[in-house]
């Protein structure tokens, strides 16, 4: 069962050390929701607001009214599927850039004469790849929280100390956490023999990392961001 992440040392509101203040006696006593005196009952008591169909839906499901939480863990297909999604997305027009800036930079004359290595074009496509991953990243989910690809499946990314809740992420998490998931590209120039090994490895220990940590299912790049990925719907 997935359930909201909560940071360490916290239990739901109360932080941690802290004690759970008494409620107070008397009329105050049963909370603002509570139904009071006539004209003065909470939502759907007498004299209360009526609660919006948000709400009624959402209590009647189980399920977080919009905007509110909190939202259970991301499932790491979920993530899996996200991310492949947003690879098409980034892969097709870096390799388009790549190959613009090739040809403009040696010419189509020194690459029809094999003057222009393989691994040089590598080099070139992995730069770009890096840093149009990361733009796309970080604009994304500093404005919609979610890239396009976290949006087909219904995920939003947050900070772990919000228990679940959509909150601001600071803009160097969100860089910081978008540039780390894109370290793995630059091993590209490497050998064949070495890159795929190398690669697997840095790729498994950024994102595969999510598949096996609990509580909060973190990657490497959410733990030192200090972000999770939250199933939010769509």
């Amino acid at each position: 069962m997935n359930v909201p992440p909560y940071p360490p040392g916290h239990a739901g509101d109360v932080p941690p050390g802290a004690h759970r203040p008494p409620r107070p006696a008397g009329p105050d006593a049963a909370g603002p929701d509570a139904a009071g005196p006539a004209g003065t009952g909470g939502p759907g008591g007498p004299g209360g607001p009526r609660p919006d169909a948000a709400h009624t839906a959402a209590a009647a499901s189980g399920a977080p009214a919009a905007g509110e939480g909190p939202y259970p863990l991301a499932p790491w297909t979920s993530r899996a599927l996200a991310r492949l999604v947003d690879l098409v997305v980034v892969g097709l027009p870096a390799l388009l850039v790549a190959l613009v800036l090739s040809l403009a930079v040696v010419g189509l004359r020194a690459v029809g004469a094999g003057g222009y290595r393989g691994d040089h074009f590598a080099s070139l496509l992995a730069v770009v790849f890096f840093v149009v991953h990361t733009g796309y990243e970080t604009v994304s989910v500093a404005l919609w929280r979610q890239t396009l690809g976290k949006r087909v499946v219904g995920l939003k990314v947050a900070p772990v100390a919000a228990a679940g809740r959509l909150a601001p992420i600071p803009a160097g998490a969100v860089t910081a956490r978008a540039a780390l998931y894109g370290l793995p590209v630059l091993l590209l120039p490497l050998p064949g023999w070495l890159w795929w090994p190398v690669f697997l490895a840095a790729l498994v220990c950024i994102g595969g990392m999510a598949y096996w940590d609990r509580p909060n299912r973190q990657g490497l790049h959410d733990r030192i961001a200090g972000t999770v990925v939250l199933k939010v719907g769509r």
